[in-house]
């Protein structure tokens, strides 16, 4: 996902500013502030440091490079455009699939980094938004059909739609090469302002955020476990990695697209088209692998590249 819509898509400045407006409406206290905080002044801060998530360029440590537990220094472009197999435990800062971990594994990963940075935003107060910027990132993220799969209710605004699928972002194909592992789309980086999946992304941030103000002190864990569970759970058949753009993958990165843009709607209808496509487009380009578990000796192929994404990095 990008940073910043044009009114009639939506990026992560759009969402934090609507979420913060939401949370304003509902906990600020008679003087219109929350902690002494103006709205401007609390929106500022939180879209400042999710932002600094997508961050071009940087300066760390790649803890676990390749999947082999291996520590490198890295100077120069930042984590967010890292591919996934060089870089595993950056995903879950984007809500993505480390390629090297099963589905549930990565899903439980990334709830967890969710719950963390609310955790130390009230643990270390000069670094408070620093941590809430971070959350509000990658939450926000997992309504991204880039980063992640839900159940078809997220185009209707559901924001605990369960969670399907993860993808694998590598940069190549981001200047104009076909690794046939990347399976982050770019063309959901630009989501309709009111389509579903940015309403849900807009009503995820601002639980998160109110949980988070609303339960300042000894129970904020159990309380942000109980309010965000919802929304981070798996669907009833699990959770898949698509680690290979296959000719499933795309058929159903296009029912998906369809749904987004509200060219179909969720039903027996969108399922129908989707079967339909297969049928009439026998040799479409080639997507995710089917929707049990892929493994990486799978056929590989092309994720469109009709909308780029900003920089190199996954636009999100």
């Amino acid at each position: 996902m990008k940073q910043r819509g044009d009114g009639r898509w939506s990026g992560h400045h759009d969402i934090t500013y609507a979420a913060v407006a939401r949370l304003y409406q509902h906990v600020a206290a008679p003087d219109r502030t929350v902690r002494g905080l103006r709205q401007d002044e609390y929106a500022a801060a939180v879209d400042k440091a999710q932002a600094y998530q997508d961050r071009p360029f940087g300066v760390g440590v790649i803890t676990n490079f390749g999947g082999l537990g291996k520590s490198f220094p890295y100077v120069g472009l930042g984590p967010t455009t890292h591919s996934a197999y060089s870089n595993p435990d950056a995903q879950r800062e984007h809500f993505m699939a480390d390629p090297f971990r099963k589905g549930w594994d990565n899903l439980d990963t990334n709830a967890a980094y969710i719950l963390e940075q609310l955790t130390a935003a009230h643990a270390s107060p000069h670094l408070e938004f620093g941590h809430l910027g971070a959350a509000a990132h990658a939450l926000q993220d997992s309504y991204s059909g880039a980063h992640a799969w839900r159940e078809d209710s997220v185009y209707d605004g559901n924001p605990t739609a369960p969670v399907v699928s993860l993808h694998v972002f590598t940069p190549a194909h981001a200047v104009g090469v076909d690794d046939g592992r990347n399976t982050h789309s770019d063309e959901f980086d630009t989501p309709p302002a009111t389509s579903g999946s940015t309403r849900a992304a807009v009503e995820a941030t601002y639980r998160m955020l109110r949980s988070y103000e609303l339960n300042r002190g000894s129970s904020l864990e159990n309380a942000l476990q109980a309010d965000l569970g919802p929304m981070l759970r798996p669907s009833p058949a699990g959770v898949t990695v698509s680690l290979h753009p296959g000719r499933e993958w795309t058929l159903e990165r296009n029912r998906r697209l369809a749904l987004e843009h509200g060219v179909i709607t969720p039903g027996p209808e969108a399922d129908e088209v989707a079967r339909l496509s297969g049928i009439l487009a026998p040799n479409a380009a080639p997507g995710r692998a089917s929707r049990q578990q892929a493994t990486p000796g799978r056929p590989s192929g092309s994720v469109s590249r009709g909308i780029t994404s900003e920089a190199v990095g996954r636009g999100g």
